[in-house]
């Protein structure tokens, strides 16, 4: 057969004496392929081993337009060249592809690459084949995912018209839907996203609700336990001084007056700190960060528990170099601080032990405090829960003082807030350091 019979229709258009083409005629000229496309193009592959077939395609098919798009060519002389294109043109729409080229089966074998690994269900394929004994229609159809097939001598200008109009409105439907489902998807995405989004919120909601559940049932926990005692103590000891007032010597009543005040302290002490927990946790407690000389501050804390220490034998020594000790602190809080981990250390220090503590300017310019006894010392597992809210750690006090849970979380919250560090340094059975620094003026 000759090719210049391809695409011969019924009145003998194209008859083969009628049109001769050259490698040199300007109508196919290496330029074409040059010419600048509309960006809005439809993409047709043509995969043939025979030039003719690609010149005629292009000669038929050069006016043509479907939904104001124009045709944009690409050549392919074998399923070889074919797969490179195909990963450099992901949009092709339409392929007319031969059966028959660097192998009987190479239209064939283009059609599974395409489809397979590829994974390309959008382009249509026609395939056409001038000797259709190598690929029976019945059986290619059965057996490949194509979308077409057409003998070349019954593929005239016109049928070709009719198979790329059908072609196209078949792959814009595809495209439409395809746009459809994507767009589908990236909703569903979205809202799906969104719902997470609103769960992962629900749920730290939920955490946090929980969290103060919990926070509540151990403040009233607290308030059950740590006030009953002092309470039950001022009831019993004001209503014997009510019953039996002139039955007790003066120095009585005032031995019974003054344990009236230590429970009550006790009760004030334990009211403040859990209003000082609250307070911090609203961000309500508002502080003033001020230079100020720390030694004087930290003097004034040590000289206050100088008596608690000698009552159990305890040696309190206050370090110090020479010199200016400026921070940027608020003196109300930072006082706080300073008076909760003093009077732990007398707290939690047996008879007889030393408490030293040192004041010192760092080399990176902060000012510090170091509080170190020589009481139990801590645990890993006490260690890393120190700073916590409502801490109940093994060591007890050593002389049945009061502890509440909460005085290291409210220094470690005010510390914070100044823009300072504490920590502590500890060995089980070796004593602890406690070390609090704070920015210098």
């Amino acid at each position: 057969m000759n090719d210049k019979e391809i695409f011969k229709d019924d009145e003998e258009l194209f008859a083969q004496d009628d049109i001769v083409f050259s490698e040199d005629d300007d109508l196919f000229a290496d330029e074409d392929e040059e010419k600048v496309f509309p960006q809005d193009v439809w993409e047709v592959m043509i995969i043939d081993d025979e030039e003719d077939v690609h010149q005629l395609t292009r000669f038929v098919l050069d006016d043509y337009v479907y939904e104001d798009k124009k045709l944009k060519f690409i050549s392919a002389y074998s399923a070889k060249e074919a797969k490179v294109l195909f990963q450099q043109h992901p949009n092709v729409a339409v392929v007319l592809l031969d059966v028959v080229m660097e192998t009987i089966d190479a239209g064939l074998t283009l059609v599974e690459y395409i489809r397979e690994e590829q994974q390309n269900d959008f382009v249509r394929i026609i395939l056409r084949t001038g000797q259709p004994g190598y690929a029976p229609e019945k059986e290619v159809i059965v057996k490949y995912d194509i979308n077409d097939y057409k003998n070349k001598t019954e593929l005239t200008d016109q049928k070709l018209f009719t198979v790329m109009t059908a072609s196209l409105r078949a792959y814009s439907n595809i495209m439409t839907i395809e746009s459809y489902r994507q767009n589908l998807e990236e909703k569903v995405l979205d809202r799906t996203r969104e719902l997470q989004q609103k769960n992962v919120v629900l749920v730290n909601l939920n955490e946090q609700l929980t969290q103060l559940n919990k926070d509540k049932n151990e403040f009233l926990g607290i308030a059950a336990h740590d006030l009953k005692n002092p309470l039950s103590s001022i009831q019993s000891l004001a209503n014997l001084i009510k019953t039996s007032f002139d039955d007790f010597p003066k120095r009585k009543l005032i031995e019974f007056s003054l344990m009236i005040e230590i429970s009550a302290h006790k009760m004030f002490a334990l009211i403040k700190n859990l209003l000082d927990v609250n307070a911090i946790e609203s961000g309500k407690m508002n502080l003033s960060v001020n230079p100020y000389d720390l030694f004087f501050l930290l003097q004034g804390v040590v000289n206050d528990y100088i008596e608690p220490a000698k009552a159990k034998n305890i040696t309190l020594q206050f370090q110090f170099p020479e010199g200016k000790y400026r921070a940027l602190i608020d003196e109300n809080a930072t006082h706080q601080v300073l008076d909760n981990l003093i009077s732990n250390a007398v707290k939690y220090s047996q008879q007889g032990k030393n408490i030293t503590v040192r004041i010192l300017k760092t080399e990176n310019n902060r000012v510090r405090c170091e509080i170190q006894d020589e009481g139990p010392g801590l645990s890993e597992a006490d260690h890393s829960q120190l700073f916590g809210k409502f801490a109940r750690l093994t060591p007890r006090p050593s002389g049945d003082e009061h502890s509440t849970g909460l005085g290291l979380f409210i220094v470690k919250k005010l510390v914070n807030v100044m823009e300072g560090n504490v920590w502590c340094e500890t060995e089980l059975g070796k004593g602890a350091t406690f070390i609090v620094e704070f920015p210098s003026a």
